[in-house]
């Protein structure tokens, strides 16, 4: 149950991360709309909250997730007020995400929820470090990097493929 709760916490972080990373490695344009040194901050937060919570499973690792989603959630609202729905960049320039209330409900449920897990981490664990957890953030990272490569490229494959075979519906449905 614990690590359900846990991989369900740090996840959208995660995807947030990936996408980051690879939007940089290739150069394209940051959309966030407080700028490039706020994003790399709560990029380098988000790894380091995560980074914590898979190797330090702790009360204290869970609240500081807990706390950075309440940040976010707060600075969705600040961006709102001051920018109106913008693009916030949270899955790099491949995938639009808009700010909005969901994303401050979001933000506000997912902090709730590491609130939850910061509650049965401080009653099913007792040692400080784990390595097996830092190999299952590997795993989630690998699992995010292939959801933000994988997916929008997949997209864009079926709606180019549905484009070259428009003229030739008629064939395919006779058969």
């Amino acid at each position: 149950m614990y690590d359900v709760l846990a991989i369900s916490v740090t996840l959208p972080m995660l995807l947030s991360v990936a996408s980051y990373v690879w939007a940089r490695s290739f150069g394209d344009p940051d959309p966030f709309p407080g700028g490039a040194r706020l994003h790399l901050l709560l990029i380098l937060l988000q790894i380091l909250t995560v980074t914590l919570v898979y190797s330090f499973p702790s009360l204290i690792s869970f609240l500081g997730i807990s706390l950075l989603y309440f940040i976010q959630g707060l600075g969705v609202a600040y961006f709102i007020r001051k920018k109106g729905k913008v693009d916030c960049g949270c899955f790099g320039p491949q995938i639009s995400s808009r700010l909005g209330l969901p994303l401050i409900g979001f933000n506000l449920a997912m902090g709730f929820a590491g609130l939850v897990c910061s509650y049965t981490a401080r009653l099913a664990f007792h040692q400080s470090f784990t390595v097996t957890g830092l190999l299952m953030e590997g795993m989630i990272l690998l699992l995010a990097l292939f959801v933000v490569v994988g997916v929008p490229d997949a997209l864009h494959a079926i709606r180019i493929y549905r484009e070259i075979a428009a003229p030739h519906i008629s064939k395919i449905k006779r058969r």
